[in-house]
């Protein structure tokens, strides 16, 4: 081996374990799942580990992550979820300071994760199943590290259903969800509920140990605490560098309809509860006043053996399957997304879908056995990034005011971890639509963090010939070849923007490589060939 390639490696060695540090503890963590998971199943479950504080501490910093998605709860009360949507290469993970829901004495860390499989969004990448959470110092790192101690439990309570026969079009989001309350494991994410029977990880089991990205050289990982290196994972990881989606709880505007049921506005107020009787089916239609993305929340008591659908739509159809007026709902019916959840007959059982929904209308439909159904409540938890409107246009006409309404709720809702084509239907980051998105999240936000990973995704998109993808993430590779024109020009509106020169800098390697593609179909004519 030359000395020329020998300092290679030395070089890639070190900075790999500078990069380590980032991501690093002792012992590392390792990325746990439960036994025999197949790389493309659908699955959700259950993670806990239980630990004794001497006293509440100041600080408790740990990282954590999961392919697909997660939500970690401490005490019960839920902390943190993810990942920040990006691909295998740039997986992400967030950072999270415990503390405040910490006390001495008994605690627990509990993460319920889920895998969609095949039925998973278009815009959802994924190595394999796992969870993965890592002390920020060694003194968490001993306490919480997922690997042997942790307990697994496989939630056999939900499975999953593609949405497309209910959309019927082009659907490339989430899919619907069905959750037997009967199976649920109730209360499992307190410090108070009886784990004895759940797996426990002896040990790691879920695609190796956590790597920042570029920690890995010749196969092994170069991490502080791991002697001789390790074994080597899949997901190169890379830091949240967006800010936690916004969770706000929104009321429904009122009740449309009601059929087999005594609903009224009382009720979408949180004011009066809907009782259900038995061997009945009744229907109530729930009217947001607008479009909006959000988590519904369900409250039901009792009920055993019944059925419950929510389901979602931004307009009722009329028989030919057209919308007209979005306000209409006569001689009209919901089509669309639909959720069902199958109560135990418990008491004060509250669903809430692992993912988030897009409409304007929701239909609750209930068909009960023998048990009367209690409806207590159902809300929503309005969820966006927490861009804030500081801009404003002032005009003589007053019906600019409403329009301006009209499309920043627009511009809100097509912007989460990514930007969004369609919220409803595919949520999926397409240049051409990015780049207006942008320009307004800059002009009216003023934040630029969308952007700027905007503007990362599409570098990373990039194929080896020069040009970038369509959208991007995406599983399915989409070759739309002016786009890369135009995340050229969003480059620029960055930089016309912002004084960021080290950013844009980085990016110039890709603009060239587009610029050559074009360049190489500039036929005999002087323009441009097929393409």
């Amino acid at each position: 081996m030359s000395r020329i390639t020998l300092a290679a490696f030395a070089l890639l060695a070190s900075v790999a374990q500078g990069q380590a540090r980032v991501f690093s503890g002792a012992p590392v963590a390792s990325w746990i799942a439960p036994a025999g998971v197949r790389g493309d199943s659908s699955i959700v479950f259950h993670a806990r580990r239980t630990l004794e504080l001497p006293a509440k501490p100041d600080r408790f910093v740990v990282h954590v992550s999961a392919d697909n998605r997660y939500r970690l709860y401490v005490n019960g009360e839920e902390v943190a979820s993810g990942p920040q949507r990006s691909d295998v290469m740039h997986w992400r993970y967030e950072t999270v300071d415990l503390a405040p829901k910490l006390h001495a004495g008994r605690n627990v860390i509990a993460a319920l994760v889920w895998t969609w499989g095949a039925t998973h969004p278009l815009a959802q990448h994924s190595y394999r199943t796992g969870f993965l959470l890592q002390g920020d110092s060694e003194r968490e790192a001993a306490i919480v590290n997922s690997g042997p101690g942790w307990k697994l439990r496989v939630d056999s309570a939900y499975s999953f259903r593609s949405a497309n026969n209910d959309v019927r079009g082009y659907y490339a989001a989430a899919p619907s969800e069905l959750l037997d309350g009967r199976l649920y494991p109730w209360g499992w994410e307190s410090a108070e509920y009886n784990d004895s029977a759940w797996v426990t990880v002896a040990a790691p089991s879920g695609g190796g140990r956590g790597a920042p990205r570029g920690a890995v050289v010749l196969g092994r990982l170069q991490l502080r605490g791991v002697p001789n290196g390790g074994e080597a994972s899949g997901w190169q990881l890379t830091p949240r560098n967006i800010p936690a989606m916004e969770e706000t709880p929104v009321r429904f505007a009122r009740v449309r309809r009601a059929g087999g049921a005594q609903a009224n506005d009382d009720f979408v107020r949180g004011g009066r509860d809907v009782v259900i009787p038995p061997n009945t089916k009744a229907s109530v239609l729930l009217d947001q006043g607008h479009t909006t993305n959000a988590y519904p929340v369900l409250e039901v008591s009792g009920g055993a053996g019944s059925t419950v659908t929510l389901t979602y739509a931004e307009a009722l159809v009329d028989a030919n399957g057209q919308k007209g007026n979005r306000n209409d709902i006569d001689g009209k019916t919901i089509r669309g997304v639909h959720d069902v959840f199958r109560p135990d007959g418990g008491q004060r059982r509250r669903f809430r879908t692992l993912y988030w929904r897009s409409y304007r209308y929701v239909q609750l439909d209930v068909e009960t056995a023998d048990d009367a159904l209690q409806v207590h409540d159902l809300h929503a938890i309005f969820t966006a990034y927490p861009f804030q409107e500081r801009g404003r246009f002032a005009s003589d006409q007053p019906w600019i005011d409403d329009v301006w309404k009209m499309n920043w709720n627009g511009a809100r809702l097509g912007a989460y971890e990514t930007y969004m084509d369609t919220p409803y239907y595919e949520q999926l980051q397409y240049i051409g639509d990015t780049r207006v998105q942008a320009l307004i999240s800059l002009y009216v936000a003023g934040d630029d963090r969308l952007m700027r990973q905007a503007i990362e995704h599409f570098d990373a998109s990039r194929l080896p010939e020069g040009i970038t993808q369509s959208r991007y993430p995406s599983e399915v590779m989409q070759l739309i070849p002016p786009f890369s024109l135009i995340y050229v020009a969003m480059v620029h509106d960055y930089h016309m923007h912002r004084n960021d020169v080290p950013f844009v800098r980085e990016r110039l390697a890709g603009i060239r490589g587009i610029l050559d593609w074009y360049a190489r179909r500039i036929d005999s004519t002087g323009m441009l060939g097929p393409m």
